[in-house]
């Protein structure tokens, strides 16, 4: 099962498990005194938890290995999380790196890991052995936002003579899911070093 099947599929068992614990509820609701409908609904509920719980799991470890990975062959250099994005894609296309791995052949939750060398700064896309491309540094930095399902994320682009990447850090740690301050010091902290 493909990364984008997995993710999707992961989804919809939280959604459909948390369906039928409000069902379930609503069903059971009226007839609570009744013998085993307490003890019932407390393993439907644990279901339920447990799907979700696998799911977010299964992410989190996705995004750690991925990370683990980069940092093997980068030991010491500054890594970010980051969220592809559709010029990512392009780019890939217009320098013929190939598209694995980046929208729309990736699920929701997929990721990038950005690595900022000295000289340079490289993407990498989970499950490669090296970069997929990058931008010889320094280089100009430009800001901007993308959209990412209903949020805009901020977003950083950087161009050299002979490729673009836009960057969308989401965390400088392993982190797969980051909240609003995680993203905005992640962004803050790579502008930083891609500006040195």
């Amino acid at each position: 099962m493909g990364p984008r099947r997995l993710a999707t599929t992961g989804g919809l068992a939280a959604l459909v498990s948390v369906l039928i614990v409000l069902l379930y509820a609503a069903r059971i609701g009226r007839r609570i005194g009744e013998p085993g409908v307490v003890s019932g609904l407390v393993v439907v509920l644990l279901v339920a938890v447990v799907a979700v719980a696998a799911w977010f799991a299964v992410v989190s470890a996705r995004v750690r290995g991925q990370v683990a990975r980069v940092a093997r062959h980068r030991p010491g250099a500054p890594l970010f999380v980051g969220r592809p994005t559709t010029a990512l894609t392009a780019e890939a296309r217009n320098l013929r790196a190939g598209t694995r791995g980046l929208p729309p052949d990736c699920p929701d939750r997929e990721h990038v890991v950005y690595a900022i060398l000295t000289d340079r700064v490289e993407l990498w896309v989970r499950g490669d052995d090296a970069p997929r491309w990058w931008v010889t540094l320094p280089a100009p930095v430009a800001a901007g936002t993308v959209r990412s399902g209903r949020r805009e994320l901020d977003a950083l682009t950087v161009r050299d003579a002979s490729a673009r990447l836009q960057l969308v850090p989401t965390s400088d740690a392993a982190r797969a899911w980051p909240s609003r301050a995680h993203r905005a010091a992640a962004v803050a902290h790579a502008r930083e070093l891609l500006q040195r």
